[in-house]
């Protein structure tokens, strides 16, 4: 188990689309934290105490499907270039490569989902520095915003490396992160109407979601059925990836 997952790790830290990723969302976070939140926020706005912690959630929200294809290229990589034999054939077992990968996957999503969330606030403070704008005192609930960051991350990462393994074709992958939370679950919210909140990714959306009334589902419960949805996804993808061929 520990020489797969210096694998994993090795595959996921040496291959330039995961910086790539990663510079990629940080031009996103400077843009929208420093410009769009920081330098053009209005008084009524930087006057909102939770204003600061507002943007923690909404970082991870905005970026979150893009890091969550470096998770899916980790798998679906090894499909394309055909190593997933190599990688298989080093393994003890399917399951050891399977419970390998979202270790590394879930790593990454848990670490690179808390250094956006804390760098957003920073961000924003900067944009507001540079507008010559005065900020009014901030509640920042620690604990609370550092779990349910971390959550959303690793969640959106955990769900698509579900459709990387039942998929196995980048592009497919890809598309299904990006098309089922917006335009599936939007569409199924038309029949079920509140209850959408039970769907994946709207239950893991509810976990980072301002709350400004009474809310439907608290962020313990949504982690709850998120949760449900990922081990349910998992189990799916670890039976079809034990039974599967390899190419």
């Amino acid at each position: 188990m520990i020489a797969a997952l210096r694998s994993e790790f090795r595959k996921l830290l040496t291959v330039r689309s995961t910086y790539f990723i990663l510079g990629f969302v940080l031009l996103l976070e400077v843009f929208f934290a420093v410009y769009a939140t920081g330098y053009k926020a209005t008084a009524t706005q930087l006057a909102n105490p939770a204003y600061l912690s507002i943007q923690v959630t909404d970082a991870i929200t905005t970026v979150a499907a893009l890091l969550s294809i470096v998770g899916i290229l980790l798998v679906t990589h090894e499909y394309r270039y055909n190593t997933i034999v190599f990688t298989l054939t080093a393994a003890r077992s399917r399951t050891v490569v399977l419970l390998a990968k979202t270790i590394a996957i879930s790593v990454f999503a848990i670490v690179a989902s808390l250094i956006a969330g804390f760098i957003s606030p920073l961000l924003t403070m900067l944009g507001v520095f540079i507008a010559g704008h005065e900020i009014g005192p901030q509640i920042f609930n620690v604990w609370d915003l550092l779990w349910r960051t971390a959550f959303f991350g690793w969640g959106f990462s955990m769900l698509a490396m579900i459709f990387a393994f039942i998929i196995r074709a980048q592009v497919g992958a890809i598309v299904a992160v990006f098309l089922v939370p917006s335009t599936v679950e939007s569409l199924l919210g038309l029949l079920l109407k509140n209850n959408v909140v039970y769907l994946p990714f709207s239950s893991l959306a509810s976990v980072t979601t301002a709350v400004t009334q009474p809310a439907v589902i608290s962020y313990g419960k949504a982690a709850l059925v998120a949760s449900a949805w990922i081990i349910g996804g998992w189990i799916v993808a670890w039976i079809l990836f034990l039974r599967r061929d390899a190419n």
